[in-house]
Parts: structure tokens; C-alpha cells; sequence
């Protein structure tokens, strides 16, 4: 990341798939799937944060099935209306 046009180039690409990932959720929200008091930016940056395990997981911080309840859990909440 030290290389100011590979710094770019990471930047626009997790930028773009960012977006990605918002419009999906926004999707789901405005089908009814995920209850619409929620935040779809918020919602999008949770589960951006709970993606980015690899390094615990490669270092041994945390197991790949506790990675996996952890984003199961988050989902679940996420499309369970109430």
C-alpha cells in the first residue's frame, strides 16, 4: 500500500465494491427482507467489518467456525423482522 497507484487502484476497487454491497442491502430493504429502520450504510459497513477476518483467522486469533456463527448471527439479525 506504499505504492501511491496500487493505493489507488485498492482504494477505488474496495470503494466500488462497497457500493456493491449497499445496493444489495438497499435491495433487500426495499423488498420487505430486512426491516426498514434499519441503516443501509451502517448495515453495509457491519458486514464489511465482520468480512474482514482474514487475518485473525490466518494468524490463529480465531477459528474459521467462530468467524462463521459470528457472520451467521449478524445475518440472521439482519433479515429477522420483527
Amino acid at each position: 500500500m506504499h505504492d501511491p497507484a496500487l493505493r489507488e487502484q485498492a482504494r477505488v476497487g474496495l470503494r466500488d465494491g462497497r457500493a456493491a454491497v449497499e445496493r444489495l442491502v438497499r435491495q433487500a430493504v426495499a423488498d420487505g427482507r430486512i426491516a426498514p429502520d434499519r441503516d443501509p450504510a451502517v448495515e453495509t459497513d457491519l458486514l464489511l467489518a465482520l468480512t474482514g477476518f482474514t487475518p485473525l483467522l490466518q494468524l490463529g486469533v480465531i477459528k474459521p467456525e467462530e468467524a462463521l456463527a459470528a457472520l451467521d448471527q449478524h445475518l440472521d439479525r439482519l433479515f429477522t423482522r420483527a
